[in-house]
């Protein structure tokens, strides 16, 4: 039915404009289906939900809400053998009043099993074919699905099929080439040619395909979102949707509901139930970015989910179940902060079952040149200019700056250069910023002073080379030498018996 006809009322109308919204984001694969799928569950009032896509004949469930892992598989096998078949047919959103009554289901030994009533299951259909399905259920029959709810998820459908067809087949394409290539390279952003970084990526590669949590240490700005999201690109969760926490950009107050999600009235403003990030990294992975800030009370919450996939959103008593892995980073010493009660000894452990470490730029000399000549090109590019060329001065100064910011200050002085450079012109030492300049050209003063500095030695050592000096800029004469040094003649004399200098050297 369509919308001038009055189907849909004013919040009908809102969820199909927040979808639209949504549509038009520039996200991640798994990240646009989580999205849409969670204005579905939200807008409609459903229990729980997934989004299956169609792979080699089957459909197979991409991104979940609120299923343990075991009722999930049912739930997969149970659209994918019975309920897309109707969907498919009808070319149209299929709603079920209550599936243990109705006569095409109700015999279905699942349907029984899993307690099925009210369902809604519709297709996202592109060039006259179903490439996926947008499944949602209700359990308590007493908030079963209405007529409104499938025009409405028909409407959802048909906005999204477009978008979601595009991105779908962009990550199959990407995933034929991570087949074809599974290394970690310049394709995931990340180019060395540091023998350090080379083994830090080596470790990556290994454990990319298992299901441990990974620890990422490094400094601020040596790239460890970077490094984390490659973890998850190469993993067999690289269909599943990655979400990411910066638990440092929070207030410490917000982060318990961001995390865990919320139902309707657990506060002042929860007007809605509200899923978290937690749940929204269902099949996927987690990446909690400077983890070393969450605060303590809520460690034991965290545990809890690495523990048993456990959770509970906040004003909750329901325990809901997810399958998520979670990637961690920091700048923090964090075996310091467990010895300062700062951090929990099992968290901690439970986090680290793998560590990498990201060496900062200034152990990676080799990695400069390299990545400045990158930033450079990419940075041009994007303006669609003639690069600029790096001079050798400039180059070693470069070379010989500590990187206090590390691979992110060097980038962000690149984009600086391009700008501030005529097309294809030449860049000098002058043009580097003032911090680069000031710090190398403190180094070179620091080791010219260092230079002239005398050696450690003894007193009476010193005193010989002074007295020497000082005779021979007199020209032996003593009496001189003796009031430049402020002594007698007599007391210079004795001096030079003392230290056996009868002559001047």
């Amino acid at each position: 039915m369509p919308l001038s006809d009055g189907a849909f009322g004013a919040d009908d109308l809102s969820l199909l404009y927040r979808v639209a919204r949504t549509l038009l984001h520039e996200r991640d694969y798994g990240d646009l289906l989580a999205d849409v799928l969670d204005a579905a569950i939200e807008g409609l009032g459903a229990d729980r939900g997934f989004v299956v896509v169609r792979e080699g004949g089957r459909f197979h469930a991409t991104v979940a809400r609120n299923f343990r892992a075991e009722a999930l598989d049912e739930a997969e096998e149970q659209v994918s053998s019975s309920i897309s078949r109707a969907v498919v047919e009808h070319g149209r959103a299929l709603l079920i009043d209550d599936a243990l009554d109705a006569e095409k289901f109700r015999d279905n030994p699942s349907v029984q099993r899993m307690a099925l009533r009210s369902v809604l299951c519709a297709p996202l259909v592109a060039t006259d074919e179903a490439f996926a399905l947008i499944y949602l259920e209700n359990r308590d029959i007493a908030n079963r699905f209405a007529e409104r709810h499938r025009l409405l998820l028909d409407e959802i459908c048909e906005l999204a099929a477009p978008r979601l067809r595009v991105a779908i087949a962009i990550e199959h394409a990407k995933r034929i080439a991570r087949d074809r290539d599974g290394g970690i390279d310049e394709a995931d952003g990340i180019a060395t040619a540091d023998a350090g970084m080379a083994g830090m990526l080596r470790t990556i590669r290994q454990v990319a395909p298992t299901e441990l949590p990974v620890l990422v240490l490094g400094e601020t700005g040596t790239g460890k979102e970077l490094v984390s999201r490659a973890l998850y690109r190469h993993s067999r969760r690289a269909s599943g949707p990655f979400v990411v926490l910066n638990c440092a950009a929070i207030p410490a107050a917000l982060i318990e509901s961001e995390l865990f999600g919320y139902v309707r009235g657990a506060f002042t403003g929860a007007n809605h139930d509200r899923i978290g990030l937690v749940a929204s990294a269902h099949r996927g992975t987690l990446f909690l970015d400077e983890v070393g800030e969450l605060p303590l009370d809520l460690q034991p919450r965290l545990l809890r989910v690495l523990q048993s996939g456990e959770l509970m959103r906040v004003g909750s008593t329901r325990v809901e179940t997810v399958d998520v892995r979670i990637v961690a980073a920091t700048n923090r010493d964090l075996e310091r902060e467990v010895e300062e009660g700062r951090f929990r000894s099992d968290l901690y452990f439970r986090l680290a079952g793998v560590t990498v470490r990201i060496p900062p730029l200034r152990e990676r000399p080799a990695d400069i040149h390299l990545l400045a000549d990158r930033f450079v090109r990419a940075h041009a590019s994007r303006y669609a200019r003639e690069a600029p060329r790096l001079s050798a001065e400039a180059l070693d100064a470069l070379a010989r700056y500590a990187f206090p910011g590390n691979v992110r200050e060097l980038e962000s002085e690149m984009a600086r250069l391009v700008v501030m450079t005529p097309p294809g012109g030449t860049v000098g030492v002058e043009a580097l910023g003032h911090r680069i300049r000031g710090a190398v050209g403190d180094r070179a003063a620091r080791a010219a002073a260092a230079a002239d500095d005398p050696p450690p030695m003894a007193l009476d050592e010193m005193e010989k080379r002074l007295i020497r000096s000082v005779l021979q800029s007199t020209g032996g004469n003593r009496t001189k030498a003796a009031e430049v040094l402020g002594i007698s003649r007599e007391g210079l004399r004795t001096k030079m018996q003392r230290l056996g200098l009868n002559e001047p050297s």
